[in-house]
């Protein structure tokens, strides 16, 4: 794989609870919005910023199977602004609401 895909992903990983933007891991791995584009996806099969979004999405499965943080606190914590993005992200991913995956998931102790 591509070190500056690497290294992008690796910044995607430890950065992406927050808005990160193409251009801005773009820039910090020095290439243009549209080449990073390009060579993410034909390294990875996804865009950036799908890549972006499956992460925050497991990582809020995660949070929901082993929380009890509020749908609303779960989707500030994986960096959406407001819990309908949130809600219609993850149902476009998984199939379901975040409140039946819980209901579905969650880990009894």
């Amino acid at each position: 794989m591509d070190r500056r895909v690497k290294t992008a992903i690796g910044i995607m990983h430890l950065e992406g609870h927050r808005n990160l933007q193409v251009r801005e891991v773009a820039q910090r791995v020095n290439l243009s919005p549209w080449h990073f584009t390009r060579l993410f996806k034909a390294e990875t099969a996804v865009s950036p910023k799908r890549y972006v979004r499956c992460l925050k999405i497991t990582k809020a499965q995660e949070l929901l199977s082993e929380t009890f943080l509020s749908v609303k606190e779960i989707a500030a914590n994986v960096g959406f602004g407001d819990r309908s993005h949130f809600s219609r992200d993850f149902k476009k991913m998984c199939g379901k609401a975040p409140s039946d995956f819980r209901a579905r998931n969650i880990i009894k102790s």
